[in-house]
């Protein structure tokens, strides 16, 4: 098949063609396999009896219901393949997700390779020793023969065959099994019933060990993820059903109670039929192990002894049929997560190519490969191999239940959420009965299996940096929490490992030693009776037993210490790891505001030179000889504007540079909200009138109207707003700002709403969502040429904040914008009104006859002010410093000035110092003159130092005619006047 081939197949995804029959076969024949017809005779009954064998599993099976719930749950919400991969990726991370997935693909493959070991034992069994001849070799004390071997490939490769090519046969063939396997054991039983009736006696007693009958019971609950291993494996096949992904709760839960079925039945044959010379069950399988043949094989023995050697081919068949289920299902389940991994790019094998049946060919060729090579390895190495299962089990389990738990605490599901909680805690557990050595008296793992344990963790952790380095999506390296677990598994595992080969040793060299001095007595003659040597038995056993606990002991306080230490490591780690991430970040936002200052200048330089290229224009256009008067006052109004736009540019420029350093503070005067509003509304009345935009300001509904705030930064606020409504809102448009009084916060305090409205051009939800930040300015403005610095809203918001209110925007493109503020003002009860607002202009001849000393170091602003104060109708004269203008008012008589204007930032002698030491002087009447500071200084704190000094009013350069007039008279005239 060519490439062109493979990628649209690929591209087509799995197809749907499994039925509710054949998921239930999947479920089914994935849990139930040869384990059913041994475990009874060697685990059950050994560990709990009849009766506890049957209650044990009957929680397991309740317990793994439980756990289909939160499987069930997780397919609803996630219908792809892979199954307990994927809702792991998906609520916990790819670091997750591999963890998970690494030991389940293990978990299905090791059970294909315990299924394809197991057709020995059958022909062993029901045939004898037909292919035990010829070439053979033993492998841990387990002789493997040729024939064997061949007969076990030959079964895989065609269940593999079937698995790639033939997808809707393999189906059939596994419902035919699946079916055939369940009615079996059935049947089973009926033969052994028929035969020798249903006596109660022959379960007598029920339990293993008396006094510890809960504990053998628990014993056997604990074991259902190894005896219901599969069921859940239908959550990687979930693409290819061609039903209602809500129908896969009572398809699991059917499968968990067929499996309760075909575990419980051959449980209660096991010992039912007994050979001569034992009693009971008891006694007979506890003796398995001095047996060979049949006999050794409880389940065997009774369908041999009930229905003959039919009965024995009968029950061949039957088992057969579950290795086959086994091979099949497993390998399904397998080859959908393996197909899951490839297509999530977490394993880049191409494990996600299809073949034309629609089936993942690589990764069941690939399963078929390794498993292949295991019968080669003989039953026993196979063994220790399916025992470590349980880990990949449980681990899924308690991924998917924790998946769960999450996903029903977002959704408000309380009865998955308890199911969640519950597949947690019996993961945990469950782990916690297979790892740890001899917990509550119940057989742990073989040596072999801990040591396979660690080496699979190994490659797991080698695996990880191999997909960690070729990680180009940036989706694993997230969690520490992998690493430590990985590592955990590696200490722990070989640490008991090495604590169970070193009992084993010293166990044989104990029985040598003792065996060789007990050859010693014989030869010496010493008689030893058979007390005695059951005494030294038992002196023995319990010193190796105490020897066991203390190695035990001293295993698990090492390993506390070594994980301690770890965890120190990682801790450190993170640490140097978080702090080398918040250098990255620190130097990225250090980048990024450079980068923004670097825009902003270059757009700082664009909008200062655009009204210096006006006004020096107009400048020069003023100057020419033939203009005529009417041009003039033309030019000097553009001049007057482009000087306002270059003042507002620097103010921002000013503004924000304080808001950074943190040295904006509030200027809290009574301030009337009605005149406020009435002056934004006179200010702009001009500008909306020129492009037809309907302009409305409105506060009817505002009954407490004069508060205590910041006037001339609420102005600012509202001059930004409302000149961005007029720049941004076309011609014929609308613009309108609105006051509402809101509820009474607490006391004297109110809040208030201010909104601008316009029917404007909008913003971008891009923009709008960092309209707020410095320097930023949307690129249609620039295209539509409209000028600004991208500060007007920072600084907006900044101020909003300071007075303790929240600014808002909504905003769609070509819908226009609406800004609203709210904020918190204290009322005030009586309203003050400005004094001296009515006098007329024509009042400025109550100047006549005043003298002012102009003090400025700079002869254009000396000159500037001498016209403005002349026509005025003042007398003006001028210093040029501080210490001039010191020693003028020294030497001057009573009266000859009225008032000083005086500059702050002079040479030899600044306003402030000439301030205070004219205050200083002796003569009362020189002292208590006047003093105005006229000067770029405007910020709070200027105005604050200049009253410090003793001064008596600020006002702020570059001058405007009407506050430095309003300032003269309420100085000069209106104070006199009281």
């Amino acid at each position: 098949m060519n490439n062109n081939a493979e990628k649209n197949i690929k591209a087509s995804g799995l197809s749907r063609y499994l039925s509710p029959l054949s998921v239930w076969a999947l479920a089914f024949g994935s849990a139930v396999g040869w384990g059913a017809f041994v475990m009874p005779g060697n685990t059950f009954l050994p560990m709990a009896g009849p009766l506890g064998t049957v209650i044990g599993i009957a929680l397991g099976a309740l317990l793994m219901i439980l756990i289909g719930v939160n499987y069930a749950y997780m397919m609803k919400c996630y219908p792809d393949a892979g199954g307990a991969f994927s809702y792991t990726c998906m609520t916990f991370g790819h670091d997750h997700g591999f963890l998970n997935a690494w030991f389940l693909v293990l978990t299905y493959v090791a059970v294909v390779w315990a299924n394809v070991t197991a057709i020995a034992l059958i022909v062993r069994n029901v045939f004898g020793d037909v292919l035990m001849k010829g070439p053979h070799y033993t492998v841990f004390n387990y002789k493997v023969y040729l024939g064997e071997i061949a007969l076990e490939i030959a079964v895989l490769v065609l269940c593999g065959l079937f698995c790639i090519y033939t997808k809707r046969f393999s189906g059939l063939l596994q419902t035919f099994c699946a079916v055939f396997l369940i009615v079996g054991i059935i049947v089973c039983a009926w033969m052994v019933f028929s035969k020798h009736g249903i006596e109660i006696s022959n379960w007598k007693p029920g339990f293993a060990e008396d006094g510890k009958e809960g504990l053998g019971v628990l014993n056997i609950m604990l074991l259902a993820p190894w005896a219901f291993i599969g069921f859940e494996s239908v959550s990687h096949s979930v693409e290819e059903f061609k039903f209602p992904v809500k129908k896969s709760f009572g398809i699991m839960t059917a499968a968990v109670l067929t499996g309760l079925v075909a575990y419980i039945l051959p449980s209660l044959l096991a010992g039912y039929v007994r050979p001569e010379g034992y009693g009971d069950w008891k006694s007979y399988i506890f003796d398995i192990g001095n047996l060979s043949g049949t006999e050794s094989m409880p389940v065997f023995y009774s369908l041999r002894e009930s229905a003959g050697d039919a009965g024995l081919i009968f029950l061949g068949a039957v088992v057969l049929s579950g290795i086959i289920t086994g091979i099949i299902g497993n390998m399904v389940a397998a080859s959908r997560l393996l197909y899951k991994i490839s297509e999530d790019r977490t394993l880049p094998v191409g494990f996600d190519r299809l073949s034309p049946a629609g089936t993942p060919k690589r990764a069941i060729v690939f399963i078929m490969i390794i498993s292949a090579v295991i019968p080669f390895f003989g039953r026993t190495a196979t063994g220790w191999v399916v025992d470590v299962t349980t880990v990949g089990a449980a681990m899924a389990y308690g991924y998917t239940s924790a998946a769960a738990y999450r996903q029903a605490s977002k959704d408000g599901n309380t009865t998955v959420k308890l199911t969640g909680l519950i597949g947690i805690v019996s993961s945990i557990l469950f782990c916690l009965v297979l790892l740890l050595p001899n917990i509550w008296s119940m057989s742990t793992l073989a040596a072999e299996s801990y040591l396979i344990l660690a080496v699979w963790s190994i490659l797991g952790f080698l695996t990880f940096r191999f997909v960690f380095k070729h990680d180009d999506q940036n989706r694993f390296g997230k969690s520490t929490v992998t690493w430590l677990a990985i590592l955990f598994l590696i200490f722990f595992t070989s640490l008991i490992w090495m604590r169970l080969g070193m009992h084993k040793r010293t166990e044989k060299l104990v029985n040598e030693i003792s065996s060789y001095y007990t050859d010693e007595m014989i030869e010496v003659g010493v008689d030893r009776a058979d007390v005695d040597l059951d005494e030294e038995k038992d002196y023995l056993e319990k010193q190796m037993v105490d020897a066991s606990n203390a190695l035990l002991t001293n295993s698990l306080i090492q390993f506390v210490l070594i994980i301690i230490a770890l965890l120190i490591m990682f801790n450190v780690y993170k640490a140097m790891m978080k702090r080398e991430k918040q250098l990255e970040l620190e130097m990225l936002k250090a980048e990024e505001h450079s980068q923004a200052k670097s825009t902003f200048l270059s757009n700082m330089s664009h909008d200062i030179r655009t009204p210096m290229n006006a006004i020096i224009g107009y400048t020069n256009l003023a100057k020419r000889e033939d203009i005529t008067l009417p041009e003039v006052m033309d030019y000097l109004d553009k001049i007057d504007g482009s000087s306002q736009h270059l003042l507002a540019l620097i103010n921002d420029v000013l503004e924000m540079s304080r808001i950074e350093s943190g040295k904006m503070e509030l200027d809290l005067v009574d301030t009337d909200l009605r005149k406020l509003m009435n002056g934004m509304r006179d200010m702009f009345a001009t500008q909306m009138g020129e492009k037809h935009i309907d302009y409305k300001v409105e506060y009817e509904c505002v009954k407490h109207c004069t508060v205590r705030c910041d006037r001339n930064r609420l102005n600012r606020v509202l001059l930004n707003l409302i000149s961005n409504a007029h720049k941004f809102t076309p011609e014929n448009g609308s613009v309108t700002v609105s006051l509402k009084e809101l509820d009474e916060i607490e006391g004297d305090k109110i809040e208030y709403e201010l909104s601008v409205r316009d029917s404007g051009i909008g913003m971008s939800p891009e923009f709008a969502a960092k309209v707020f930040e410095a320097f930023e300015r949307e690129q249609t403005s620039t295209v539509s040429g409209i000028q600004g610095t991208g500060l007007g809203m920072s600084i907006t918001k900044s101020i909003v904040e300071l007075m303790g209110g929240e600014i808002s925007v909504e905003t769609s493109r070509g819908k226009g914008t609406c800004f609203k503020i709210r904020l918190p003002f204290t009322v005030i009860d009586r309203v003050k009104e400005d004094e001296g607002t009515e006098h007329d202009q024509a009042e400025a001849d109550s100047f006549e006859g005043m003298r002012l000393l102009v003090v400025e170091d700079i002869e254009m602003n000396r000159e500037i002010a001498e016209v403005l104060l002349t026509e005025m109708g003042f007398e003006v004269e001028s210093a040029e410093n501080g210490l001039e203008a010191y020693s003028r008012i020294a030497a001057a008589k009573h009266g000859y000035f009225d008032a000083v204007l005086m500059d702050i930032q002079m040479p030899v002698m600044d306003g402030y110092e000439a301030t205070r030491k004219i205050r200083e002087l002796e003569d009362q009447k020189l002292s208590s003159i006047p003093i105005i500071a006229m000067t770029a200084n405007a910020f709070v704190e200027d105005v604050k130092k200049a009253m410090d000094a003793g001064m008596n009013a600020h006002i702020a350069k570059p001058i405007d005619i009407e506050v430095l007039q309003d300032t003269l008279k309420n100085i000069l005239i209106n104070k006199a006047e009281v």
